[in-house]
């Protein structure tokens, strides 16, 4: 029976590859039957989980929804929890679903969780912190995650500039806000602006071709 070192699964099968890396496989002098991870119930657990959760949910918002016509005035924390178990369940469809990518998913859960910050604040005497704080905050937090991204996929890095031309344009965006008036804190839009511009520019320094030829490609330029 043949060991795949990275993966330290065994297989039986008349192969020389592993099955999931690719990588050469070595006898270990053992007979016996595969021992590959089984994924499919791992799913299962995950996809029973996320409907416990959401039944769960919708249990809370419709206890709230009846104590609500039954005279409470908490229509306002009706919306904030709403919005929260909202959050928390498409969080878990997102984790489960294979077929999105981890970039659309980061871009996704992210505006998704700053609009209901903003929903939250409105719901709660509208303080302004979810303009002041949360969307530059959201800004810098990409950018993070792109340069952790970058990393972690050193082979395709230069597939996440698209990822970084989004996150110039929202700075450019808070910006704008920032100029109206709209968001008074300068100094999180500040750093936000500073982070994008500069993790953009240092891609294209340093990735030279790679980074022209994946503009090229992306965008004609």
């Amino acid at each position: 029976m043949a060991e795949c070192k990275k993966c330290g699964v065994h297989i039986t099968d008349d192969t020389d590859r592993c099955p999931f890396c690719r990588c050469v496989l070595e006898d270990d002098g053992i007979k016996g039957e595969n021992v590959y991870p089984n994924t499919e119930e791992t799913v299962k657990f995950w996809r029973i989980f996320r409907k416990i959760v959401l039944f769960i949910s919708l249990c809370a918002v419709g206890g709230m929804i009846i104590a609500q016509y039954m005279g409470a005035d908490i229509f306002n924390w009706i919306v904030v929890v709403g919005l929260i178990l909202l959050y928390v369940n498409v969080s878990l469809y997102m984790s489960i679903t294979g077929k999105i990518g981890y970039m659309f998913k980061t871009l996704f859960l992210t505006i998704l969780a700053l609009l209901i910050l903003i929903g939250i604040d409105y719901f709660t005497g509208y303080k302004r912190w979810s303009l002041d704080y949360t969307l530059p905050s959201g800004i810098i937090f990409l950018n993070a995650v792109c340069i952790l991204l970058m990393i972690i996929n050193r082979r395709n890095w230069q597939s996440y500039i698209s990822f970084q031309l989004f996150n110039i344009f929202w700075s450019i965006v808070i910006a704008l806000l920032l100029k109206f008036d709209i968001i008074r804190q300068p100094v999180l839009v500040v750093i936000a602006i500073t982070f994008s511009f500069v993790t953009f520019t240092g891609t294209l320094i340093f990735g030279g071709r790679r980074a022209s030829d994946e503009l090229k490609r992306r965008f004609f330029i």
